[in-house]
């Protein structure tokens, strides 16, 4: 039975890993089929973990913002100063790519508990590295941590028609650029506030959503 349940947790992390880069490649609609294969498990495992298309993104999503809080975390304890760890972890984020999926899944996700928990140990995680980046001089203090978290996800979107060495290359700089413009010296007043969180979850989410807009994530999961 121990074996069994180590199988079952081991082919949800598959399938996870799987769609997240599906999502992250082809959006919502990516073939289940297609995430599937990538996770290396029939399509029945993949019914039995996640029974609509729906679950599946909603479980994304939570992933999602554990990893980048784990990320966070990490960090902050491990590098030798704040503004160090905050160079870590934008570094870390774009490298596995893992912010970028409230923005492209969120319009298909409903703000229920599992999703508010992790919103709240990401922010917790974040808010701690920003603040203690500000209060070491190495971040200005009009950037918030919802203003960070955007920042990186624009760094993490592909290129289209581009290729993957020169996609990398155009990342690297920008995030090069982004870490510069994002510390105190020599910079100039950003526009309007910082972004808010409680803004950006109800413009992300589904609570501010047409309902026609979603009703196919609640229908069982189609093959393509």
């Amino acid at each position: 039975m121990r074996q069994l349940r180590a199988d079952a947790r081991r082919n949800r992390e598959q399938i996870l890993r799987a769609a997240h880069l599906a999502f992250l490649d082809q959006g919502p609609d990516a073939p289940l089929d297609q995430i599937a294969t990538g996770a290396g498990v029939g399509n029945a495992t993949l019914y039995r973990h996640f029974p609509t298309r729906a679950d599946l993104i909603g479980a994304v999503v939570v992933d999602n913002m554990a990893q980048v809080a784990a990320l966070a975390t990490e960090v902050l304890a491990t590098e030798p100063s704040a503004g160090r760890a905050l160079a870590a972890f934008a570094a870390g984020v774009v490298e596995r790519r893992i912010v970028s999926m409230l923005p492209i899944l969120g319009g298909h996700v409903a703000p229920d508990p599992a999703f508010q928990q992790a919103r709240t140990r990401l922010l917790d995680a974040l808010n701690a590295l920003v603040e203690a980046a500000r209060a070491e001089g190495a971040l200005r203090g009009d950037v918030s941590a919802a203003d960070l978290v955007m920042f990186l996800t624009v760094v993490t979107r592909p290129l289209p028609s581009v290729s993957p060495d020169l996609d990398d290359a155009v990342r690297a700089r920008l995030l090069a650029t982004l870490l510069n413009g994002l510390r105190p010296g020599g910079t100039t007043p950003l526009p309007g506030a910082p972004l808010d969180v409680e803004l950006i979850t109800a413009d992300l989410t589904t609570a501010n959503r047409d309902p026609a807009m979603i009703s196919s994530t609640d229908s069982p999961p189609r093959l393509h």
